[in-house]
């Protein structure tokens, strides 16, 4: 249906941050509440229904989209989240480039892995990870029962030299130390359709 007059200009992106394909719709404040209406009207035929914030951070969660202060901070590289690929070396000097060479050659000291829970519950951020020593070595920075999985998964920081898949770690959840074992990412990936 044609967008109601009160729109003004709008800014339509083919992004999103649920692993879907999906839009964002930028618009001025003012026209924002009633766009979002005629938006929800006009979709209820097809099934839309709106989801909150909690709804967005589980389907990101499922496609393995970091989000920052979760999978990325200030005290963490792009290299050890797995995201090396965003960094241009070759574009010439920037804050941290020497940092980053020397993680390159090195490699990084803990990488951030996917966890499966194979015990009941579900681990969340911040909750400590140990090894089978029970030496704490890690800690999750994010997870959930995800709903396209059903199944609990999570994405936290272990040691490099004891990420690979099959891995087992204990979880720490509020004392109770959950099983889980690292396991290929992204959780989920969404079919295309032709």
């Amino acid at each position: 249906s044609q967008l109601p007059s009160f729109a003004g200009d709008l800014i339509v992106a083919r992004t999103g941050y649920t692993g879907e394909d999906g839009f964002e719709v930028f618009c001025d404040t003012k026209a924002a509440v009633p766009l979002w209406q005629r938006l929800i009207e006009s979709g209820l035929p097809y099934g839309l229904k709106p989801i909150g914030l909690g709804a967005r951070d589980t389907l990101r969660l499922e496609a393995c989209l970091p989000l920052y202060g979760h999978e990325l901070r200030a005290d963490l590289t792009p290299i050890a989240a797995g995201l090396s690929w965003a960094v241009k070396m070759a574009k010439g000097e920037f804050i941290g480039r020497a940092a980053l060479e020397r993680e390159n050659v090195a490699g990084p000291a803990r990488k951030l892995v996917g966890l499966a829970v194979l015990d009941r519950g579900i681990i969340r951020e911040g909750n400590p990870v140990y090894n089978e020593e029970q030496q704490e070595v890690g800690w999750v920075t994010s997870g959930t029962k995800t709903p396209s999985l059903e199944q609990a998964v999570g994405l936290a920081y272990v040691p490099a030299s004891h990420a690979a898949l099959g891995t087992q770690y204990l979880v720490d959840v509020r004392g109770r130390k959950l099983r889980c074992q690292i396991i290929k990412t992204p959780f989920y990936k969404r079919r295309t359709v032709t």
